[in-house]
């Protein structure tokens, strides 16, 4: 304990105050962005023995001892913790016994607890001062009145997050393996098809659960822990029809009076009260088939915020369930999937880092670089390979997104990640030739979770594990954890040492200016705001006329740490030969841009200028956006004389005026060539066809035309490759992050995203509407399977586009026959299954014919193609 954190009073030793986590709003909020913001300035601090009289830690009556949810939305944390309820040893692990508590005279104001974080227990000492509204807990409390258990728990959560705030949504898988130190896994619940049939051709970053089993988990049904969640379907047990999650407290399989047999599941509701519905809820028509005596006996073992479902009523109203592995006095796992108890572990720490450890998916050239480990396996026996990533927090600003979508809140957090394995004949083996072959085993894709883990029975030998992110550069730390029945090993491969940068092309000169973005002076934001030029601006001058390809390389780095980044991004303007860049009209159009703005540590651009006089203006995403950062300036003076190649591909400027106004057989013959100059670079991974990136932005209300759209309309750069493709979205920011009336479209190189083009003129888009929060995960996982081929019908995809509009998004995939059916189709199902997508939801066909006319009739234009 601190000493800082005491103080005397009149002689007497105060009472403890935490001088870590004050009873301030800092320990409240994080960046108020979820619904308790609104709290701010109404809240109160009060400790137990001033909220009642005879506080306690626990109360005599355990069922009163359960969590009830108030204010804040950590219902899956609210979940694992009635797993402690059912394990003394567990509890006391948690919370070590024989503390100090009110009643006692030696009683000092605090607490301590401990959470598994990362490969080891961690100690949080808080004092007991709770936030209330006037006296009462505005948090979460326990069903008895006097009990206080769970509220200084989960204030103790909320210091190792940083704030209450952090605990608005979640996973309970987290706080399970955090409650714990052993594994929990999510399970789908719904007719998602087999294992094999999910599995994609190629390697993806889906989020995809396995189908729950119910028969699986019977046999140790009272030993793990076991949560069901809903966020997909309004009523039922959603009743809000949002991410909620609730505890499965027993199930039992009870004869009727017919003699058959019905499975009966028993669901606590964190917010204490049971669903509306339901032939089980109250005394609902199913209890009339189970004899009375049964019958008065389940009814009874109901209380407060519970009720019993049936399994077809279980199956329906739930989207997935949680299981958290048993866990033995002597701190054993135990298999959810065989029983057996996994007596050996081990584990080990790691990292991906950029540019030496950090090597992508399999589909990646880089993927052999990643971090590497030996697992030896002594027996025959069960083993269990878990990857655990560590997660980063950010701040997320004005950009929030609904923290409430625990979709979109795993994937803000965390990478997707995926492990791999092959079984290895002897220590000494040609890597590049072992990852060739099919893995041994794995987990299939890719998925944005904390955790995935890797179960199988193994023979003896040597196992060589691969962990990987699906994004190639993307960093992060993680832990290896192995759990097993038999003797086993595990110690990593030394990495080589990092390659030296290649030799830059020519001869270049490099200068570096520092400046800040200060709020209310020169944080101006992007060109969607009026402010924009109050930006810093840094002119300088291209004079080399001899220069070919890229002769201009532009970098800025924000100096902010990498959990806490803004979305940065530069444009550079032309201004006229002997004029200042004070002259430069407001509303002139940038010449290069490196756009749209990214949440990361540095961004850049290459691209070709005229001689001229330039200037750079970088800006974060939204004004007022304080940071300093550091402009990084290279102009190449002299080309190497064989050098021709130059940097081609990389078209990232908008175009200028006079560009604008190519007629329809120049704009052809610039896109036949264009196709012929991308190319894959050596040693890349080709795709089939290449593409091109757009991006387009419309004020709404202006009204819209073909010419307007066209001059909104600007392409990012074309690509050939898969690790062209990454070079490109890996510096884009994400739909989710994009505000207003905005697209992004991908398109095949040389077919523009318009309904006239000659390649989409004939066809039709499916579309699906989404409601905010799921863009990002969907437009990625879209894409990809459109870049590896999953739809599996020839040439007929020409693109998909992403449209983020006020109250929701929208994505779809454009054909080039709309009058195939069984083409149309097949789209359709394969898009289906590859966002993953629930069977109720609503997808529209629309044939772009049809979208033209109803545009010409709703504006009375003759050739209008605007807001795709």
């Amino acid at each position: 304990m601190k000493e800082e954190g005491r103080a005397e009073c009149g002689g007497e030793e105060a009472l403890f105050e935490d001088p870590d986590f004050p009873s301030e709003e800092a320990s409240l909020f994080s960046d108020g962005s979820s619904p308790i913001a609104r709290l701010q300035g109404g809240i109160t601090w009060r400790r137990p023995q001033e909220i009642c009289q005879s506080p306690a830690l626990f109360p005599d009556n355990i069922n009163q001892a359960h969590a009830k949810q108030g204010l804040l939305g950590d219902c899956w944390f609210l979940c694992a913790c009635t797993f402690l309820l059912k394990n003394k040893h567990l509890l006391n692990k948690v919370l070590p016994p024989d503390q100090l508590q009110w009643g006692d005279s030696r009683y000092k104001g605090s607490f301590q607890f401990n959470f598994w974080q990362q490969g080891h227990w961690t100690e949080v000492t808080i004092d007991d001062r709770l936030p209330c509204i006037n006296s009462t807990l505005c948090f979460s409390r326990c069903h008895s009145p006097t009990a206080f258990w769970i509220p200084l728990l989960e204030k103790a959560y909320a210091k190792l997050h940083g704030s209450y705030e952090r605990l608005w949504a979640g996973q309970v898988s987290e706080a399970l393996v955090d409650l714990t130190g052993g594994l929990a896994e999510r399970w789908s619940i719904g007719n998602f098809g087999s294992e094999e049939e999910q599995r994609p051709e190629q390697d993806s970053d889906q989020v995809r659960g396995r189908k729950l089993d119910l028969n699986l988990l019977y046999p140790v049904k009272d030993e793990c822990a076991i949560s069901c969640s809903t966020h997909s379907s309004p009523g039922g047990a959603s009743e809000l029809g949002q991410y909620h999650a609730m505890t499965v407290m027993e199930w039992l399989n009870v004869k009727t009076v017919s003699g058959s047999e019905v499975l009966l599941l028993r669901v606590r509701n964190p917010w204490g009260r049971c669903c509306s519905g339901g032939a089980w809820i109250g005394s609902g028509a199913g209890w009339t088939s189970v004899d009375t005596v049964s019958a008065l006996e389940l009814q009874a073992r109901v209380t407060e915020g519970e009720f019993w479902l049936d399994e077809t009523e279980f199956l329906s109203q739930f989207d997935d369930v949680t299981v958290g592995f048993p866990i033995s006095d002597k701190g054993h796992l135990k298999s959810i999937y065989t029983g057996n108890l996994l007596t050996h572990n081990h584990q080990l720490a790691g990292r991906w880092v950029k540019g030496h450890s950090a090597g992508g998916s399999r589909n990646s050239s880089s993927y052999g670089s990643n971090p590497k480990f030996w697992l030896k396996v002594c027996e025959r026996g069960e083993v269990m390979v878990s990857l655990l990533q560590h997660r980063k927090w950010r701040k997320t600003e004005k950009y929030a997104l609904p923290l409430e979508d625990v979709t979109n809140t795993t994937h803000q957090h965390y990478q997707a990640i995926a492990l791999h394995m092959w079984k290895v004949e002897k220590k000494r083996f040609n890597l590049s030739r072992m990852l060739n072959k099919p893995p041994y085993a794995s987990t299939h894709c890719h998925a944005y979770e904390r955790e995935v883990v890797l179960q199988g029975q193994l023979e003896p030998g040597y196992y060589l594990l691969i962990p990987s992110t699906y994004q190639p550069g993307a960093e992060a730390r993680f832990l290896i954890r192995v759990f097993s029945s038999c003797s086993i090993s595990l110690s990593a491969l030394k990495s080589p040492a990092p390659s030296l940068p290649l030799k830059t092309d020519g001869e270049w000169e490099t200068s570096y200016f520092r400046g800040s973005w200060v709020e209310g002076t020169s944080a101006g934001g992007s060109r969607n705001f009026l402010s924009h030029w109050q930006n810093p601006s840094f002119p300088f001058t291209v004079c080399d006329e001899s220069a070919a390809g890229v002769n201009v390389r532009i970098t800025l780095h924000q100096s902010r740490p990498e959990t806490d980044l803004h979305p940065i991004g530069f444009h550079v303007y032309e201004f006229p030969e002997g004029e200042s860049e004070q002259t430069l009209a407001r509303d002139e159009d940038p010449v290069a841009s490196c756009v749209p703005h990214c949440y990361t540590q540095d961004v850049s651009l290459d691209c070709c200028l005229p001689p001229g006089a330039y200037t750079i203006v970088p800006s974060t995403y939204q004004p007022d956006c304080s940071a300093d950062f550091t402009l990084g300036l290279a102009r190449r003076v002299h080309s190497l004389k064989d050098d021709d190649s130059g940097d081609h591909d990389q078209d990232q400027g908008s175009p200028k005026d006079s560009e604008k106004e190519k007629t329809e057989d120049e704009e052809k013959d610039q896109n036949s060539s264009r196709k012929k100059m991308v190319v894959p670079g050596a040693g890349e991974h080709p795709l089939q066809y290449n593409y091109t990136f757009w991006y387009s932005r419309r004020t709404p209300g202006r009204p819209a035309s073909t010419q307007s759209y066209e001059q909104n309309i600007k392409q990012i750069g074309s690509f050939a490759s898969v690790e062209q493709f990454w070079r490109f979205y890996s510096h884009m920011i994400r739909p989710g992050d994009l505000t207003g009336h905005s697209d992004f479209h991908l398109f095949k190189e040389g077919i523009k995203p318009m309904w006239e083009d000659d390649a989409n003129k004939m066809g039709g888009k499916w579309i699906i509407r989404l409601r905010k929060g799921l863009a990002s995960r969907c437009w990625e996982n879209l894409i990809l399977a459109m870049l590896g081929e999953q739809f599996m019908v020839g040439e007929e995809i020409c693109g998909a586009v992403v449209s983020v509009r006020f109250q929701e998004d929208i994505i779809s995939i454009w054909n080039k026959t709309a009058s195939d059916q069984a083409t149309t189709a097949r789209i359709r199902d394969t898009l289906r299954r590859v966002l993953n997508l629930p069977p109720n939801t609503i997808m529209e066909y629309k044939t772009h014919t049809d979208s033209i006319k109803a545009w010409e009739d709703f504006h009375g234009l003759v050739n209008a193609s605007g807001g795709r």
